[in-house]
């Protein structure tokens, strides 16, 4: 039998990114508010458990039992959420997991038959070699999953329903009209965007968030938060300002459920249909 060599190093950095890349869509798509911390410290503990089950794989039930208990702790770090929506995240992010590994597995295939030659010349060694390899399947897969992310988004009009806006200590209550047409995305994170007019934005955001007049003038935290939404009206693209929040959350006769949006501030005169918020539909989907 061949001696096989593992680079512990190197299964560790492929299997933290794959998963650090599966529990971000999965978060995406079961519309679950997440951090990049929360995520990091995810991945690390997947990419830990999954090199204590490489050492082990010889015995069948300790694999199944670090296999159950990996995925339960990445679901309870990944997310702060209920029982079922945490339920929903992880099968999300075995189904993502799934389709990574696979679009990993069959381009590595493919680019260390016909591009490793290539790459032979190159300094630093089979490892180094491998792990530029690695990267490149890492960006593809991203780039696709981002694509399906924007393709796939659900939408729905559910009417209206009651929001609780917690920021920096400013709690606010307001009703929201519910639109599937409302389609915005903050281009940091792919979150949907939740519209504000003006009179209900007063009643919690700075001054200085309301004008963005100076940002260097406002607080180092407050300025983390801000964000340019780009919106399209009649074919003419606009851009919003935007805030995220420290939680946004659905109020209704089952109890309190965290919505992941992006705030922006609609400066136009009138309301959403009687409202003076407008809940895009695809942010309540396994909410409501």
């Amino acid at each position: 039998d061949r001696m096989r060599t593992l680079y512990i190093d190197v299964y560790f950095m492929i299997n933290f990114t794959v998963d650090a890349i599966s529990l971000y869509f999965a978060a995406i798509f079961a519309q679950i508010p997440t951090t990049v911390r929360r995520i990091t410290l995810a991945s690390v503990l997947g990419a830990v458990a999954a090199c204590a089950i490489v050492l082990v794989s010889e015995i069948l039930w300790l694999r199944l039992v670090l296999t159950v208990l990996s995925l339960i702790g990445m679901g309870m770090v990944g997310a702060s959420v209920s029982g079922a929506r945490r339920l929903r995240y992880i099968a999300l992010f075995i189904v993502f997991e799934a389709l990574v590994g696979g679009i990993v597995t069959f381009v590595w295939d493919l680019l260390d038959r016909y591009a490793y030659e290539i790459l032979e010349s190159s300094s630093g060694g089979p490892v180094n070699r491998r792990l530029l390899l690695f990267s490149v399947i890492v960006l593809l897969s991203f780039g696709v999953f981002k694509m399906l992310v924007s393709f796939f988004s659900k939408t729905r009009c559910e009417g209206s329903v009651l929001l609780e806006i917690c920021f920096l200590g400013q709690t606010v209550r307001t009703e929201a009209f519910v639109d599937s047409g409302n389609l915005a995305i903050d281009p940091m994170d792919m979150r949907p965007v939740m519209l504000l007019k003006r009179r209900l934005a007063e009643e919690f955001l700075p001054q200085g968030v309301l004008h963005l007049s100076d940002p260097d003038l406002l607080d180092r935290d407050i300025r983390r938060r801000i964000r340019l939404i780009p919106v399209s009206r009649g074919g003419v693209t606009h851009v919003l300002v935007g805030v995220r929040a420290d939680k946004v959350s659905v109020i209704s006769d089952e109890g309190e459920q965290e919505v992941s949006v992006t705030l922006a501030i609609d400066r136009e005169e009138g309301s959403f249909g009687g409202f003076d918020a407008l809940m895009p539909s695809a942010a309540l989907d396994y909410v409501i």
